[in-house]
């Protein structure tokens, strides 16, 4: 995945930081290594990029050249400087063991989303060309806010295609439904300095922000599906950090303070471990998945659900029972969050997105599985031990 780790001025800034990030060059996947050095890399596409898979090969302990599968030769480059092009760009740090002639990463690319509607630190609609570059996913962020209750938060959307006449909530397929009757799921921001972390690829895009001292995070894209594509050919996932049941939703713009980034009611949770009872109706989970069959449904983060979805392994963990420890050797075991309801089918998992346990552990920590970078997460203002996810970096 690509990643960009920033600090924006405020949600308007945000938006047009994450609009850039996703459409001013293409994204990177995870990279894979053969060789002796045990440096890493950190990559992204380039401005101009296509789908392909980019390889990196050593010369010496310093020095590699840079060649696409399409494009071709793309430079030289050296091991602490950055790459530039307009296929792809780089960065490879040295490890405790040297690079030596021959070694090689590889990765491949997509080529950057495409803006639809774009309206500065307002609106935004996007399509994702998915990791092969041959994909259409439409994914979208609208702004709303009052300056009286204090509150600057995004409405997240997801939609089967896009229609320039049709304002936000009226996009073909919206996660809402045509009439906003079903509210999709918002994360909440503010007016002030936001430290964040954008990971990206072709299929999605994940979001953490620092507000005060609370971290919200948002996921929209596709799932990792389990079912065939032929069975399953948009497997659409939006996730935010907050959700109301149909008719209890705050109208946008009102000054109802439950919009508000320091609101710590139930509804308020991560999207990974999403309402911890049992759902009402779909709308009531910051969490919504577009089945198989087309119709959207919510998920919940307890055991308790027997309508609608369920996130495992956060509906199997309680806080008196979430006694997952590091492992022996220090290192953290992480579980793939999967989406599942009560029929049951298993849908698949969350892109990039897994538990982990809070012994030991603490938001910001930038854990290591297997050469990979992986960054700790808390679950909005809480931090019990089974309050954590972690989020692939590369």
């Amino acid at each position: 995945m690509s990643v960009q780790i920033g600090t924006a001025t405020d949600y308007a800034d945000l938006m047009n930081q994450l609009d850039s990030f996703l459409t001013g060059t293409g994204q990177a996947l995870t990279p894979s290594f053969t060789g002796t050095g045990n440096g890493t890399i950190d990559a992204h596409g380039g401005s101009a990029g296509v789908a392909e898979t980019i390889t990196v090969t050593f010369s010496s302990s310093t020095a590699f050249s840079v060649s696409g599968s399409i494009s071709g030769s793309l430079g030289s480059g050296t091991v602490g400087t950055p790459f530039t092009s307009t296929k792809a760009n780089l960065t490879v740090t040295a490890g405790g063991t040297a690079f030596v002639s021959g070694d090689h990463f590889t990765f491949e690319v997509t080529p950057p989303w495409t803006s639809h509607r774009r309206v500065s630190g307002s609106e935004m609609i996007w399509e994702a060309p998915g990791n092969g570059g041959l994909d259409h996913i439409f994914l979208g962020v609208k702004a709303f806010s009052n300056v009286g209750a204090d509150y600057y938060d995004w409405r997240l959307g997801g939609f089967q295609a896009y229609d320039s006449g049709s304002p936000f909530n009226q996009q073909p397929g919206y996660v809402g439904g045509p009439s906003q009757a079903s509210p999709s799921p918002v994360i909440q921001l503010w007016n002030s300095t936001i430290p964040y972390w954008f990971i990206a690829n072709g299929r999605r895009v994940i979001v953490v922000a620092k507000v005060s001292t609370v971290y919200t995070s948002m996921y929209i894209g596709l799932l990792s599906p389990y079912i065939s594509p032929g069975a399953f050919p948009y497997p659409l996932v939006v996730g935010g950090s907050i959700s109301f049941s149909t008719g209890g939703e705050p109208a946008e713009g009102s000054a109802d303070t439950r919009w508000r980034w320091s609101y710590t009611g139930a509804e308020v949770q991560v999207f990974a471990k999403p309402f911890l009872s049992g759902l009402s109706n779909p709308s009531q989970s910051a969490l919504r998945l577009r089945r198989p069959d087309g119709f959207w449904t919510g998920f919940s983060g307890s055991d308790n659900e027997q309508t609608y979805g369920k996130t495992a392994p956060y509906c199997l963990i309680s806080s008196a029972n979430s006694d997952v420890r590091p492992n022996l050797d220090g290192s953290y075991p992480i579980f793939p969050v999967v989406l599942a309801d009560v029929t049951p089918n298993v849908y698949g998992e969350l892109d990039g997105v897994f538990d982990v346990t809070g012994f030991s552990n603490s938001v910001e920590n930038t854990i290591t599985i297997g050469g990979i970078k992986h960054l700790v997460v808390q679950n909005i203002f809480r931090n019990t031990k089974s309050d954590f996810f972690a989020v692939r970096l590369s």
